[in-house]
């Protein structure tokens, strides 16, 4: 996923590439997490942030979801911050997203991605080939569980 987008029916993603992209996705975040999920705001920015890969998932030229991804050591990557605007949910951006955040992994040469899921998000990160592992664990006091997904076939 070089610099053009990855899209599919009425959704395209990009990897964030400037100021107004990055705080359009900061935007999501806040209002998924903070406002409607209650997660504490100096819990959602954190020191991965700077380093992250960040993308967009637009629906026209409206911007309603966001992930980063992170490379860690050993061929890992981790994926985090998935978010889609209420209203935009349950209709395949969250899959595009995930789909463009795997391919772009792929191509920095990561062989595994990692995440750490929220319990009622698990059907659709299994759908995705995720599996989960370990023991639950709350993060900002919702129960998570960590899963992963080889990339290499």
């Amino acid at each position: 996923m070089a610099q053009q987008p990855f899209a599919q029916g009425r959704y395209t993603v990009v990897k964030v590439a400037s100021d107004e992209e990055y705080e359009a996705a900061l935007r999501i975040r806040f209002e998924v997490f903070v406002n409607e999920q209650h997660v504490p705001p100096e819990e959602e920015l954190d020191a991965y942030d700077d380093s992250a890969q960040h993308f967009l998932v637009r629906l026209g030229g409206e911007a309603i979801g966001t992930a980063r991804l992170i490379e860690k050591e050993g061929g890992v990557g981790k994926v985090g911050r998935v978010a889609i605007l209420q209203q935009h949910r349950g209709q395949g951006a969250g899959a595009l997203l995930m789909q463009a955040v795997e391919a772009f992994a792929a191509q920095l040469g990561l062989q595994q991605l990692i995440l750490d899921a929220q319990l009622q998000a698990l059907p659709f990160y299994e759908r995705l080939g995720y599996r989960a592992e370990g023991e639950e664990f709350l993060d900002a006091g919702i129960a998570h569980l960590r899963m992963r997904r080889s990339l290499v076939c």
